[in-house]
């Protein structure tokens, strides 16, 4: 046998041997650099800034790691976490449970200290609310019209309340009633809602979607029954 093949049977020999050792390890960096945290985009960057702006800019995204493996190098590693793995460092919180009676005894407190009569609980007007609230969570957006174009005095008309007045509040993101409650309240518009003093009635909704950019969805409606 020459010396060239002699070389040759050396080199397949290394090969062959190298093969189960890059697979083993190949199967354990997959195991241990990928963990259940919520990365689901990873980009090299120059900043922390840029990667936070990244963040920022992508409704996916609720929170980022910026990783710099070696100081001497103005580069680092982003990564996107959308909260969604168990092990996430930003995790997904459902809101609080909403609380009807909490919710109408907290309106009816506000509106009695500003002189003005309470409201009763409307079972029609809480699921005009809720019907909205899904939608908007569907969408994934805020608005006062609906997917099919309506309005709210559309969808309480639909669902066979008639009105001689109504009004509509909606939010989005906030996790609990008291922090839904109190954005309305610092907002003058919507603040108006509050203490309409023509109404009589109230309903309220809350539509919790995680993958969603805002995750939660609030309706509310105030209004006086055509026929009282």
């Amino acid at each position: 046998m020459s010396f060239r093949w002699t070389l040759k049977i050396i080199v397949t020999l290394i090969l062959i041997a190298a093969i189960p050792y890059y697979y083993s390890n190949k199967a354990f960096a997959v195991e241990t650099i990928q963990p259940d945290t919520g990365v689901y985009h990873t980009e090299t960057v120059s900043s922390f800034d840029e990667c936070k702006a990244l963040c920022q800019a992508d409704t996916k995204c609720r929170g980022m790691e910026a990783h710099q493996p070696d100081t001497r190098f103005p580069v680092m590693s982003c990564r996107l976490n959308n909260g969604f793995g168990s092990k996430s460092p930003f995790p997904n919180k459902p809101p609080e449970t909403l609380n009807l009676n909490i919710a109408l005894a907290d309106l009816n407190a506000y509106r009695i200290s500003k002189g003005l009569k309470p409201v009763t609980l409307n079972n029609t007007l809480n699921i005009t609310s809720r019907i909205h609230a899904q939608d908007l969570a569907n969408l994934g957006i805020i608005s006062h019209t609906g997917s099919d174009g309506s309005g709210h005095g559309e969808r309480l008309v639909k669902q066979g309340y008639k009105y001689s007045i109504s009004a509509e509040n909606v939010a989005t993101g906030q996790k609990s009633w008291s922090e839904a409650f109190k954005g309305w309240q610092d907002s003058p518009g919507h603040n108006v809602n509050l203490l309409r003093h023509d109404v009589t009635e109230f309903g309220v909704a809350l539509v919790y979607e995680p993958k969603t950019t805002f995750q939660t969805y609030w309706v509310m409606l105030v209004a006086a029954p055509l026929y009282p």
